[in-house]
């Protein structure tokens, strides 16, 4: 019998440390709860230049790291998260080793850069900006994706003008 309280303590510990396990390998779908989706398969590094109006998040800049190793997937799996939150498709291209995609919800933009590190795929930036006014084309022109390819090694914030 006294073997059962040392039992269920470590049943109770493998339990807790197997939830905790559980809880970190995933990331929040959505920016800050808002119906802004997060960049599909990355993790949020940098969140900035918050603004609210009306009770919704109406500016914002994203930074995030992730793999890329299937950039298509990527690309298809975030434009149909947005989508399915109600946000349109107004374009998407591909300039080189970066893929931009922009989206609408009136009043709101957002434009979504993901851009392949070639040193480390695993590394790969993304960025994504929600503004209002304007156009997401205005927010992809500055600063230039080619600027969101990291030196060699990882990740680097774009540098602001």
């Amino acid at each position: 019998m006294d073997r059962l309280p040392p039992i269920l303590a470590l049943l109770a510990l493998l339990a807790v440390c197997f939830g905790s396990l559980a809880g970190c390998g995933s990331t929040k779908t959505m920016v800050l709860d808002s119906d802004i989706p997060n960049v599909s398969g990355y993790e949020p590094i940098i969140t900035r230049d918050i603004e609210h109006a009306d009770g919704m998040v109406s500016a914002i800049e994203v930074i995030y790291r992730g793999d890329v190793s299937d950039t298509r997937k990527n690309i298809t799996e975030t434009r149909a998260v947005f989508v399915e939150h109600g946000w349109s498709v107004v374009s998407e291209q591909s300039r080189g080793k970066t893929t931009i995609m922009n989206f609408s919800k009136p009043p709101r933009w957002a434009s979504v850069q993901i851009a392949l590190n070639q040193i480390d795929p695993m590394m790969s930036p993304a960025l994504l900006r929600v503004g209002t006014g304007g156009s997401a084309q205005q927010a992809v022109d500055a600063p230039s994706p080619d600027r969101l390819i990291g030196p060699p090694g990882g990740f680097a914030p774009p540098p602001y003008p």
